[in-house]
């Protein structure tokens, strides 16, 4: 029997593997690629539409966002907007305005000045006092305290995405450009498998193994992009530079209300719980425009994947060294912000009619008349972001993405925005593959199609 041998394999077909895999085939001379998933199609976990906001953030309505990692996050987002309009396909992507909303004086002058620092860097941004926000959405107005200050960052140029779309096109984008390419001098060779969950990874010598089940699949480089589980496959190779890493699980909820609304509409945020912000968006999967979806809820959850109560024994692998993630659980925890929250999200929200009602006060900051009977819960959906938390540190929780390498093994953890950035990521893990296998990667090609190079 012939042994498979791979120049990369590619672990996850979320966007970030997808993404990969893209520009692998379409900028590097990488022959021979396979990316494996555990699941029957593309982006069927956390880049499921039911799992994630559907947002593509930019960094202009998203207020725990600095100017300089907002700056960063436009440069990133362009090359997943260019991607979405280059394809022009209304199952995988629509626009429609977003904005933040202020209520009251604080947040009014807060969100103004956040104006003022912002407009050029946004051209379409615009500044929107009570009168002209009750123009646009005129249910967010309605049953307001007489004189309440209602002010918006407005910006009619958002995104919504189905990012489960966006990574079976990447997929298939990067499957026909190498059987096109193989036309030519019969060399690429790349694939993408499903209903494939790696049961062991290995390093032999100067390969690593792949188990799938019983059979065994060998490559040169590895690319773990499994969100959560890429921490959990990071541990049991004893990769440098995560023995002092593990993870918090934070679980989303939503909720569907009348169609009140067509703008997506953030709250200010919490820098502290940038999570914790209620938020109302147009809904990809709602077809005949019936409903607006509010959330997310969040809740701390001690599995890897939603729903999925084995991944609970994973979660128990990731939870390294034991004494010191709780130590650091418990300065979390101490944190009189986030205590309260998770009290409120872990134990109030899921009782019945409560949960219901706390909801929709929340709710509430958006669309004042709002009724309980009209909140519904959205069962089935919500994902998870695994936040890192860092058990050698003061201040262990970090609210971002993280990646991390080893020897000739790279590891995505990709939390909120990393769907946003998936492409430049892409882009980014791609060249440095290619370099690290001393291939050639064409940033010329990267410039052609995108407009510019990823820094």
């Amino acid at each position: 029997m012939n042994r498979e041998e791979y120049d990369v394999i590619i672990i996850g077909a979320g966007v970030s593997g997808a993404a990969q895999l893209y520009a692998l085939a379409q900028y590097s001379d990488i022959n021979k690629v396979l990316l494996v998933e555990k699941e029957s199609a593309a982006g069927a976990i956390n880049s499921a539409p039911t799992n994630n906001s559907q947002t593509l953030h930019e960094g202009d309505i998203e207020t725990n966002y600095t100017f300089e990692k907002a700056k960063s996050l436009k440069a990133k987002s362009h090359f997943t907007r260019a991607y979405l309009e280059m394809k022009d396909d209304p199952n995988m992507y629509f626009k429609g305005p977003k904005m933040v909303l202020g209520v009251g004086e604080t947040e009014g002058e807060f969100l103004r000045e956040r104006f003022e620092k912002f407009k050029d860097m946004y051209p379409t941004l615009q500044f929107l006092e009570k009168d002209e926000l009750c123009t646009v959405e005129p249910k967010v107005c309605e049953a307001r305290r007489e004189g309440e200050r209602l002010t918006a960052v407005y910006n009619g140029d958002g995104i919504t995405v189905n990012y489960a779309k966006l990574a079976a096109s990447l997929i298939n984008d990067a499957l026909v450009h190498t059987k096109e390419y193989d036309r030519e001098d019969n060399r690429k060779e790349y694939s993408a498998e499903f209903n494939s969950a790696v049961t062991s990874l290995k390093k032999e010598g100067s390969m690593y193994t792949v188990s799938l089940g019983e059979r065994k699949v060998y490559a040169r480089f590895i690319s773990v992009c499994a969100g959560a589980h890429s921490m959990y496959f990071a541990k049991l190779l004893k990769v440098e530079g995560v023995k002092e890493l593990s993870l918090l699980s934070v679980a989303g909820n939503f909720y569907f209300t009348p169609k009140y609304i067509t703008s997506k509409i953030y709250t200010v945020q919490n820098p502290k719980l940038p999570f914790s912000a209620v938020h109302g968006d147009p809904d990809i999967l709602d077809t005949y425009g019936e409903h607006t979806r509010f959330g997310p809820t969040t809740r701390v959850i001690f599995m890897l994947e939603r729903h999925k109560i084995r991944t609970i024994f994973d979660f128990a692998k990731v939870l390294t060294p034991v004494f010191k993630t709780l130590a650091s659980y418990t300065r979390v925890m101490l944190d009189k912000e986030f205590f309260f929250y998770v009290f409120k999200h872990n134990i109030l929200f899921p009782m019945p009619f409560l949960g219901n009602y706390l909801f929709t006060k929340e709710a509430r900051k958006i669309i004042p008349s709002l009724k309980v009977s009209e909140v519904k819960k959205a069962k089935g959906q919500g994902g998870v972001r695994p936040q890192i938390v860092y058990t050698n540190k003061k201040e262990p929780l970090s609210l971002g993405e993280a990646k991390f390498e080893g020897d000739n093994i790279l590891f995505n953890v990709t939390p909120s925005p990393g769907a946003t950035t998936c492409v430049y990521n892409g882009l980014i893990d791609a060249k440095k593959i290619t370099l690290n296998m001393g291939g050639t990667f064409n940033e010329d090609g990267v410039v052609a199609t995108f407009g510019e190079k990823p820094e």
